[in-house]
């Protein structure tokens, strides 16, 4: 990875990444209570894992390998923005909830992660899911995917014509996937993933 791409970890994950993936996620839960009941307020804390599978790290780890500590230029701004996502998620829907950003030690892959105790609500991706063929493309910039006990919403970036081969290998320019268990809803939002390595996180959250 160049300088320049590593130079803009820290941008990506308290800018890009926090903006786009809370509010995606925000739509796609049932609204909280006004008042929650006496049972969701007593619930504990949620406990995000420091490592998840693919080797994403979370970059408010206190034993980071250096290659990524040295590019977070202030980590204290970055815990700040996790726990006030959280403390917002928590007041909206009257529930413990609990964000945190990864990332793989050569960055190639960045995803943050959001948890609620609020069963999940409908997935609704932020597109029509026209079937490709009605629009002449092999494969749209951006599809609705059926991956077994999660849903994800991939965004490609770029269209596949008709006609042409599609890159099954290539990852796409970024993701976001849902998968709930009993009262809680897990999702990432990542860079540089695969649907496969995105299932694969959302699973070891599940089970944990």
């Amino acid at each position: 990875m160049s300088a320049s791409s590593r130079s803009t970890l820290a941008a990506a994950v308290v800018g890009l990444l926090l903006l786009g993936g809370l509010v995606a996620f925000a739509t796609s839960l049932p609204e909280g209570d006004a008042a929650p009941s006496e049972p969701e307020a007593a619930a504990g804390p949620i406990d995000l894992p420091d490592e998840l599978p693919g080797g994403l790290l979370a970059l408010d780890g206190d034993d980071l390998p250096e290659e990524l500590s040295a590019q977070l230029t202030d980590l204290d701004q970055l815990r700040g923005q996790e726990d006030s996502a959280g403390a917002r998620l928590t007041e909206v829907y009257g529930v413990p909830a609990a964000f945190r950003i990864y990332a793989a030690v050569d960055q190639s892959a960045v995803a943050q992660v959001t948890a609620v105790d609020k069963a999940p609500g409908v997935f609704l991706p932020d597109f029509p899911p026209i079937d490709p063929e009605l629009i002449d493309l092999a494969r749209p910039a951006v599809e609705l995917v059926d991956a077994g006990d999660a849903l994800c919403v991939v965004t490609w970036g770029e269209a596949v014509p008709a006609g042409q081969q599609v890159d099954d290998a290539a990852a796409p320019q970024s993701l976001r996937c849902q998968q709930g268990v009993g009262e809680r809803t897990y999702e990432i939002f990542g860079q540089g993933m695969s649907v496969d390595a995105a299932v694969e996180a959302l699973a070891a959250l599940v089970t944990t």
